[in-house]
């Protein structure tokens, strides 16, 4: 077989804009933007532009937005500051795990179950209660009904950091948390789109006025900042590739399974349930092959847990590998990944 080398992985090396964006920020923004001297009014000039061009660009105000440097900590903050003791809390069962994690430190939560094709289900939300909505999830790709979902809650945290800037959010939430790495960005970058200031309080120990921990790297705000002006994707590329994919898979290996529907899913992901295969070895020997996928049967790489996603589902959580598309690929690497595929699984 002819070896290939295709990224199919989640993670890709910063484009040469951003690294160029990240080194010249270095050189410029490397004051505190806080401080009085030159240099600082430089990095607050340059901070101000950033965060404007990030709030036109989120369809946001400037004035709602915070910036976070530990990227897990934003969707503490922004859904711990519309908590009481007595307000529900309630979490789909797609989240990820840091949002779960989150409902076991709040007395009154409810999991939000999802039927077989991912959507939460709506009748279990209750309306007085604090809802963690997940826009589109990052394994599968799979995109919630925004405008249905929102309206049965009382108070609407949205996690946009798998859709980023791909979905329009509309206006019935009170929160966001997006991640710069979803436009290719930096990593170490969140923001938190806070729209309903009046009800939401700083949830950590403070004395300023504050609403953010404020210890974010100026440098990564500002490529993060050029790396959304410059984000583009061709969606119907990418979905062109994407049914292309489903099809070939689905008739070269029997039994194999395509979680979601393409018309209600990112096109850019997609998780493929492989029968009778173990899928850290399956990414072991595509590696081998110069392909790169994501196992899709553990949540976490660290712990190797099965995938809470596919369970909530009802789907199995052994043999699934995730699949991100680019535009940079071709329907040729997509059959050179079917038929690595293919010759793996034979081989297993």
């Amino acid at each position: 077989m002819v070896r290939v080398t295709g990224n199919f992985g989640g993670q890709a090396p910063l484009s040469e804009v951003v690294r160029s964006a990240i080194s010249a920020a270095f050189d410029a923004g490397w004051a505190d933007p806080k401080k009085l001297s030159q240099a600082s009014t430089r990095s607050r000039i340059l901070e101000s532009q950033a965060l404007e061009s990030i709030a036109a660009r989120l369809s946001l105000t400037v004035d709602q937005i915070e910036v976070v440097g530990e990227e897990e900590l934003a969707p503490y903050l922004a859904l711990s500051g519309f908590l009481s003791p007595k307000k529900e809390l309630g979490i789909g069962a797609i989240d990820r795990g840091k949002i779960r994690a989150l409902g076991r430190t709040h007395a009154s939560h409810r999991i939000i179950p999802v039927d077989q094709h991912g959507a939460l289900v709506a009748d279990e939300i209750s309306m007085d209660s604090v809802l963690s909505l997940q826009v589109a999830n990052g394994e599968t790709g799979i995109v919630q009904d925004l405008p249905t979902l929102s309206a049965r809650a009382e108070c609407v945290v949205l996690d946009a950091t798998t859709s980023g800037s791909r979905i329009a959010l509309g206006t019935t939430w009170d929160a966001a948390v997006f991640s710069s790495s979803s436009w290719g960005g930096p990593q170490g970058i969140a923001i938190i789109g806070i729209r309903n200031s009046a009800q939401w309080r700083y949830p950590l120990p403070h004395i300023a006025p504050i609403r953010t921990p404020g210890g974010y790297s100026l440098p990564l705000l500002l490529a993060s900042s050029v790396a959304l002006e410059n984000f583009t994707e061709d969606s119907l590329h990418l979905r062109t590739l994407n049914q292309h994919l489903r099809k070939t898979i689905v008739a070269a290996i029997p039994g194999s399974y395509c979680v979601g529907d393409i018309e209600k899913s990112l096109p850019h992901l997609l998780t493929i349930i492989l029968p009778d295969t173990i899928s850290e070895m399956v990414v072991r020997d595509l590696d081998a092959l110069g392909i790169t996928v994501e196992a899709g049967s553990a949540c976490s790489p660290v712990d190797l847990a099965p995938s809470h996603v596919l369970a909530a589902m009802g789907l199995p959580t052994e043999g699934a590998i995730r699949i991100r598309l680019r535009d940079s690929h071709s329907v040729s690497e997509i059959d050179e990944l079917v038929a690595a595929l293919v010759k793996v699984c034979s081989d297993l």
